[in-house]
């Protein structure tokens, strides 16, 4: 958690890295100079509340219409979060935010990890620096690190969703709650990649409650989350957010779309680059993913299976487990919002099987952090 963040514009290194090479081989040819004249003042980068507004955008961009037909049945409704920095006493009680101290029922057991493996790898990787710097501040952070990776420790409140406001914002998937709130927890201390451990010890929990709400100041975490910041020693820093709805699509990396576009550009590459900041696409509950790395639902359908894939190329992968993937739910994407002083370097997504969705059984919720670098 590192970095200035206040109005950052999420752009992430598969497009850094593509522009900064010049990777004409890589990317789709741009546009003709007349085609792009008339699009810039045509294309609208969302929110899109129809589908005749999203395929308005594609074409606009540049898609034809023979790809508009192909891509549009892919779309999935979502609720952007738009963010905006303000203090946490001043968010209404059961607004949906991020950041601050959740709000919760009042006999609400606050949700813990039990001691982590992961914990400890963080604590060697962080005692091989020793070597190069014998500075106080490290040999400190690795005492307070390893004492707490040893001991069941809370979990840092992370964002709350209110799915009222968010079913009044526009349909979302139709076996999204649409009533109570989502709380997401998580250990923010050491930021493992995945929700949860070999052991089945769980890093993160996604909890749906409803009822009457009472706001519940954080349990110590046991490291200061932001260094000297005293008032964010056990918080994020908070921020509303505010529901927009929205139709996304599938990028590059999503199980529908590499398979047919494995050895050439993506038809809705230049779509995509155009993506609005101001709805804080980082952010969104439901609706498809915006990958950083891997495709996280044939990862997951091949953790479950046991299906060991690095030696597979994509079709056979895709083929045997592609039916599987489609079972996945994304339900909610955090990442970049207003404030002064956090940024996650990269997203969080909160997975889960439609089966247990639509049991609301969130203990079976998976989580995945994708780093940008």
């Amino acid at each position: 958690m590192r970095g200035f963040t206040r109005h950052n514009l999420a752009r992430f290194p598969r497009r850094q890295v593509l522009k900064a090479m010049g990777a004409s081989a890589f990317c789709a040819p741009a546009l003709p100079r007349q085609l792009l004249a008339q699009t810039a003042a045509s294309f609208r980068p969302g929110p899109y509340r129809t589908l005749d507004e999203l395929s308005a955008s594609l074409l606009a961009s540049g898609v034809s219409a023979e790809e508009a037909k192909i891509l549009l049945p892919l779309a999935k409704p979502a609720i952007a979060l738009q963010s905006t920095a303000a203090d946490d006493t001043t968010i209404a009680l059961g607004a949906s935010k991020i950041g601050g101290s959740p709000d919760v029922p009042r006999d609400f057991v606050w949700p813990e990890r039990q001691p982590t493996a992961f914990g400890l790898s963080v604590v060697e990787t962080l005692r091989g620096y020793l070597a190069d710097s014998a500075e106080d501040d490290l040999k400190s952070q690795i005492a307070l690190k390893e004492h707490l990776a040893k001991r069941v420790a809370p979990l840092a409140f992370m964002a709350q969703i209110d799915l009222a406001a968010c079913a009044a914002a526009g349909p979302c998937d139709a076996d999204m709650p649409r009533t109570g709130h989502f709380l997401l927890f998580y250990d923010l201390v050491f930021n493992p990649e995945t929700g949860r451990e070999t052991n089945g010890n769980r890093l993160f929990q996604l909890i749906h409650v409803e009822g009457d709400l009472t706001r519940h100041v954080s349990p110590d975490l046991g490291f200061p989350l932001f260094g000297g910041v005293e008032a964010y020693r056990n918080c994020l820093p908070s921020a509303q957010f505010k529901p927009i709805f929205t139709y996304t699509l599938p990028d590059q990396r999503a199980a529908p779309i590499t398979p047919s576009y494995l050895n050439r550009p993506y038809p809705h590459e230049n779509w995509s680059d155009g993506q609005p900041t101001h709805l804080d696409a980082s952010n969104r509950l439901g609706g498809w993913p915006e990958n950083i790395r891997r495709e996280m639902t044939i990862a997951l359908s091949a953790e479950d299976a046991r299906i060991n894939i690095a030696s597979l190329k994509y079709r056979e992968i895709f083929k045997l487990l592609g039916e599987a993937a489609q079972e996945w739910v994304m339900l909610l994407q955090i990442g970049a919002y207003d404030n002064d002083i956090n940024d996650f370097n990269g997203l969080y997504y909160v997975w889960i099987r439609r089966r247990h969705l639509r049991a609301r059984d969130f203990s079976q919720a998976r989580l995945i952090y994708q780093k940008d670098g």
